[in-house]
């Protein structure tokens, strides 16, 4: 299975608002050399913003057994 395969098939069953990042980072790519993209458009990209917003934030779920031991 080729990327654009597995990319189809993982793509296929999300909504709408979960592949809007996508479609926005793959637009970026499309318009510009991904060897070149410059850092601050990737930072303050939509995709990563969404990425490292506290509403992904897993941390807290994944050791919420330790921070009450603690």
């Amino acid at each position: 299975m080729n990327i654009k395969q597995k990319l189809s098939l993982v793509t296929q069953n999300l909504s709408d608002e979960q592949l809007e990042p996508l479609l926005e980072l793959a637009v970026n790519l499309q318009n510009n050399n991904p060897n070149t993209l410059n850092f601050t458009e990737q930072i303050t990209s939509q995709a990563y913003q969404e990425w490292v917003s506290s509403d992904h934030d897993i941390y807290d779920e994944i050791f919420a057994d330790e921070i009450t031991k603690g």
